[in-house]
């Protein structure tokens, strides 16, 4: 019998919640009724059913409630984005669609014009509170990720919206494609916001940056789908990493969650090495420059956050599944997969790297 979820997939990142998370998701769920943002059937309970008030609490358990409330409403406005084109029928017809046209000149300007719709007013009111506070070379990077998000959203290529078995782009393509949509970018450089400041371009476009984003992007979107996946799988749900190797490997769905699992640990520990590699890099930059170290380090900080906590966060949301009436007729399982020995090397139980000597330097691990 399939168990009612996959099995827990061990992270070495310590797990914390922000203890205002109960008064985010509140406050998210009033925010987005009055910007009229919950008018499709069923998207309150969709809203609702995310708990991405809990998914802030994970990512930033020491930010101030203020901040924790904008942060929630963010991811918030790109899951109702992204639920919005989840439907074929909601894809635009043309890439000019005047919504998308809208929400792009919100990107841009930070305002929205009177007659503009829900999703840009309500998008208007979060990057109100952001832009002031940030230059305009940060504004124009944030920018760019954003539209890039949101185009790979309304505008997938051929192959990523059908279901799993129709889905022909490749392993390879889709990874790329998830990377990119599942939004991950731009919540990075609102970390920057959250932690009170802006990295230097010379950190923030270096090939060691841009290893540990794109590895914390992959384990973030890669996890949603690995613990989604038996909740979605079917002849007409939307391709998810575990269908996609399913279809183009040829195996079965619970072989290919395994191979999911190992891939993600292996994203983990890809990420440690461009860790290390990034604190190497910095050299006597850091210690001449304190604020930077320190900013740096909370914005790593986060990503191991968001990575513990999405893990958390998408294993309790499909156990909430799994006890509704008629879902999951097996049993819930609690334990976790073991940790392949080649990432084991890499990593301890406490989640530091194998020989690193960062202490000495004074950096502190988060």
């Amino acid at each position: 019998m399939v168990e009612a979820h996959p099995p827990r997939i061990p992270l070495p990142f310590a797990l914390d919640r922000n203890p205002h998370a109960p008064d985010a998701e509140c406050r998210l769920l009033d925010w987005a009724r009055r910007h009229h943002l919950l008018d499709r059937p069923g998207a309150e309970r969709r809203l609702l059913g995310a708990r991405l008030g809990d998914l802030a609490a994970y990512t930033h358990p020491d930010a101030a409630p203020d901040l924790l409330c904008l942060y929630a409403q963010f991811i918030a406005w790109q899951f109702l984005t992204h639920d919005r084109y989840a439907e074929p029928e909601e894809h635009p017809a043309h890439p000019g669609e005047h919504l998308i046209d809208q929400i792009e000149s919100v990107f841009h300007t930070g305002r929205a014009e009177s007659t503009a719709a829900a999703m840009a007013h309500a998008l208007a009111e979060v990057l109100g509170r952001v832009y002031p506070a940030m230059s305009a070379q940060w504004r124009e990077r944030f920018v760019t990720e954003s539209v890039q998000t949101l185009h790979r959203v309304a505008h997938p290529p051929a192959g990523a919206v059908p279901a799993a078995r129709e889905h022909a782009c490749g392993v390879d393509a889709y990874i790329r494609y998830r990377r990119l949509a599942g939004g991950q970018f731009p919540c990075l450089l609102l970390d920057e916001f959250i932690a009170g400041g802006e990295l230097p371009t010379a950190i923030r476009d270096g090939a060691a940056y841009d290893d540990i984003r794109n590895a914390e992007a992959d384990v973030v979107s890669w996890t949603s789908d690995y613990y989604a996946s038996r909740d979605s799988a079917g002849p007409d749900s939307p391709a998810d990493l575990v269908g996609v190797l399913a279809y183009t490997e040829h195996v079965g769905r619970e072989h290919a969650e395994a191979a999911v699992a190992i891939r993600i640990q292996d994203r983990v520990a890809d990420f440690m090495t461009a860790r290390r590699a990034l604190q190497g890099g910095l050299g006597g930059a850091a210690s001449t420059d304190p604020d930077t170290e320190l900013l740096l380090r909370r914005c790593v900080s986060a990503m191991h956050h968001r990575m513990a906590g999405t893990e958390a966060w998408a294993w309790e949301n499909v156990r909430s599944v799994a006890r509704r009436p008629g879902a999951g007729r097996g049993r819930i399982v609690g334990g976790g997969l073991p940790v392949p020995e080649y990432v084991a090397d890499l990593l301890d139980v406490r989640g530091r790297p194998r020989g690193w000597d960062g202490g000495a330097a004074g950096h502190r691990w988060p």
